[in-house]
């Protein structure tokens, strides 16, 4: 007696069509979890650099361009471009300081520091209404020097601050890409 086996090849003719459709949906999870990634380090990256400098979020992103990701460019970068601070921007009070000594606070772990160095540097209002540091170019009264810092491109390479915004970047991407990919795998179930 022979025994005959008849298997149903609609269901996997089924399974088949959806993992092609889910294959085309895989370029599209990807881009779109770089791209949420993307806006996540853009938000969050403020934030951790106000931890280690004294600086507002806002004036770190304002000096960030987010480049978004394509199908034709899968990549997503930031870009960050920016003058270094002048030290008035340290002063307490900042811009607006009516300090009189040139003692700064960059780093929030750092208390207020003299200006050092020769010449002597000296606070001053300068025409366009704020107050910045200065230092003599040499023994006469001009020409001056603006002193100036740190900018916000140099604190976002700081290595703690970008081991922080690494971390988090690499944990998101791990939950979005995970998160596209069910929502793409369940989007392709409801068409089969």
């Amino acid at each position: 007696m022979t025994s005959k086996i008849n298997i149903d090849t609609s269901q996997l003719n089924k399974i088949v069509y959806g993992l092609k459709d889910a294959e085309k949906q895989m370029p599209g999870a990807f881009v779109a979890a770089l791209n949420r990634t993307l806006d996540r380090v853009y938000s969050r990256s403020g934030r951790i650099v106000t931890q280690q400098y004294n600086v507002k979020a806002s004036e770190i992103k304002a000096s960030m361009t987010k480049n978004r990701a394509s199908f034709s460019r899968p990549r997503a970068f930031i870009r960050v471009r920016s003058k270094r601070y002048t030290l008035g921007r340290f002063l307490p009070g900042g811009l607006k300081s009516k300090s009189k000594k040139a003692t700064v606070k960059i780093k929030k772990s750092a208390g207020r520091k003299p200006v050092l160095g020769a010449p002597k540097a000296f606070v001053q209002r300068s025409p366009d209404g704020n107050t910045h540091i200065f230092r003599r170019e040499g023994d006469k009264r001009y020409p001056l020097e603006l002193l100036r810092t740190i900018s916000p491109t140099q604190m976002v390479e700081n290595l703690k601050v970008m081991e922080s915004i690494q971390d988090e970047a690499n944990s998101f991407l791990a939950d979005r890409v995970e998160h596209e990919i069910q929502y793409r795998l369940k989007k392709v179930k409801g068409n089969g």
